[in-house]
């Protein structure tokens, strides 16, 4: 895609409407090429950018854009991670330069779709310690961590509480919800109520959890804004990381018509 394109003609390479143009229609291809020749790519276009460092920083700047940041319709970290690999490690930068690369990257390393969901202890209602491997599990998992005064959260409650297929899938115990209030993680487990303050109740049926410390002490996950929703197979391999209620819901509508339940 790039091979006519010199980073030594500075005309062109700091032009920003130029670039941005470029790499969306470049971005654009990502989803139909395979993972690996999309690393391959960005490392040989990342390396040829290093002939100009405020062309390099350009690229770098709007694969940001493009791919990080939530809002926009191209945002894939799996995309990101490619451009993320060569800015953390060019020589091209300073430490300091690089230093927010690295944590973008070690954040988007964590918890992969496709990788195990990293294990954890969550205190129950009841006080009782409890994990998130601990068997059994539905088909699918949705994890979801939240804050009971979080607006965003409640609309979310609502948004998949009022869903008829994951309503039926709950029922049928083809879904389980394990919804963590991560507001009161340090608190005694005493403390966590039941049956949150009015207004913040969760589903009947979704299960709820605060998180042990453990949990932000080890930064196992990491979580953008509230709520952060994973959703996991029966054996706890991650299908979709951090993602949007409408994004899981549009999942388990696909994934009940490739494989519709069977007629009793």
């Amino acid at each position: 895609f790039w091979d006519g394109m010199s980073f030594a003609d500075t005309l062109r390479s700091r032009n920003p409407g130029f670039m941005e143009q470029n790499l969306v229609n470049y971005l654009s291809l990502f989803p139909h090429a395979p993972a690996e020749a999309r690393t391959r790519a960005v490392h040989l276009l990342m390396q040829r950018a290093e002939a100009d460092k405020p062309a390099y920083l350009l690229l770098a700047e709007l694969a940001e854009k493009y791919l990080y940041t939530i809002d926009s319709p191209m945002q894939s970290e799996e995309h990101f991670i490619p451009f993320l690999e060569e800015t953390a490690r060019t020589p091209l930068l300073d430490e300091t330069e690089k230093s927010r690369p690295r944590f973008l990257l070690a954040a988007a390393l964590k918890n992969r779709p496709g990788t195990t969901a990293a294990d954890f202890t969550y205190h129950t209602p009841e006080g009782n310690l409890q994990t998130l491997h601990a068997p059994p599990s539905a088909p699918r998992l949705l994890l979801m961590f939240y804050n009971p005064d979080c607006t965003h959260c409640r609309q979310a409650i609502a948004l998949l509480h009022d869903d008829g297929l994951f309503k039926q899938m709950l029922h049928d115990g083809r879904l389980t919800v394990l919804a963590i209030n991560t507001e009161n993680d340090h608190e005694s487990p005493t403390r966590h109520e039941a049956r949150p303050r009015s207004g913040n109740e969760l589903p009947d049926g979704w299960t709820a959890g605060t998180a042990a410390p453990t949990l932000m002490d080890n930064e196992l996950y990491v979580l953008p804004s509230m709520p952060t929703l994973y959703l996991l197979d029966q054996e706890k391999h991650v299908l979709l990381k951090e993602a949007l209620p409408e994004q899981v819901l549009a999942r388990l509508v696909e994934e009940s018509r490739n494989h519709p339940r069977p007629k009793e």
